[in-house]
């Protein structure tokens, strides 16, 4: 199958390591060492994210989820090893019944009924498009009235430290609440890799969640920042920009920081569809939060 006649799209990043994309949706990331693999994050659920894994290695695999949000352990039930941070177990052993899915599948078909200008445009003037970063139109088979996330019971529940022993390759896991209090990256440090989940991102970062925490954002991206001289490549869970040099952890710090000191501006922007958020922006991202959240923090002088 090309990349371009499935629901996936799928690119070899380095040796081993191939991004899994539901393109303008999510990316999830699988890596493989010698005697197993780990898929980072299953994705939305809505096509056969198993037999990708399949068809790209004949490894067994281990889904190491980065949070327990839906759009990101929609394919767990296709395996056998789920491993969250225990914050985030009681969140998968529930599931979720998808009571959005109407307006979620909604947005999706305006987005691609308002795709092809945008294509267009990118075509005549800056060529910024890619197959894994172009929207597909859902698959013929989806329902979805009948799409949930299925309960999972994680096979192993991790902490800040572990190590994640891929056989001649491991992954760290460096807990990083903010986003989510369970929200972990995953480090390849001999290849200079970080996987950031919701961590990152090179649109907003989701700060606006109902149990998102901008001081925990600020903590965590900070603890990270001193990595980004050993870090060649950060690897995120959405938008087009899904991979960065370092340097980007640096950036995100520094914003963070710049947001709990109260020094940045704050404008109205929708979030999730029918969501209605604060925004800030720097040069390379920008962090939604809830108006309450930004009505705690400390006013600019």
């Amino acid at each position: 199958m090309s990349p371009s006649d499935g629901w996936f799209a799928t690119r070899e990043l380095a040796a081993g390591t191939w991004l899994v994309a539901e393109p303008a949706h999510v990316n999830s990331f699988l890596v493989a060492g010698r005697d197993r693999a780990v898929l980072i994050d299953s994705g939305l659920g809505i096509g056969d994210v198993r037999s990708i894994v399949d068809s790209l290695t004949p490894l067994g695999v281990l889904v190491a989820n980065t949070h327990y949000h839906w759009d990101h352990v929609g394919g767990n039930a296709s395996f056998s090893e789920v491993a969250i941070h225990e914050l985030g177990e009681e969140h998968l052993r529930a599931g979720n019944e998808m009571n959005f899915a109407e307006a979620y599948v909604g947005y999706v078909r305006d987005r691609l009924e308002r795709f092809g200008e945008f294509r267009d445009l990118d075509r005549r003037f800056y060529d910024f498009l890619s197959d894994e970063t172009t929207p597909r139109p859902l698959p013929a088979d989806f329902d979805p009235a009948a799409w949930k996330v299925a309960p999972c019971v994680p096979s192993r529940l991790l902490r800040d430290g572990d190590v994640l022993d891929l056989g001649g390759r491991s992954l760290r896991v460096v807990h990083t609440p903010g986003h989510t209090p369970d929200s972990v990256c995953y480090v390849d440090a001999e290849r200079g890799m970080l996987f950031g989940g919701d961590t990152y991102n090179t649109g907003a970062i989701y700060g606006q969640q109902p149990d998102s925490d901008l001081e925990a954002f600020a903590a965590s991206t900070a603890r990270v920042a001193p990595m980004a001289a050993d870090i060649r490549a950060v690897y995120m869970a959405h938008f087009t920009r899904y991979a960065e040099h370092g340097s980007f952890l640096r950036e995100v710090a520094d914003g963070f920081a710049a947001i709990v000191a109260g020094n940045v501006d704050w404008v109205d922007a929708d979030g999730e569809p029918g969501e209605r958020v604060k925004a800030c922006w720097f040069a390379r991202f920008g962090v939604y939060a809830r108006p309450d959240q930004v009505e705690a923090l400390s006013p600019r002088s």
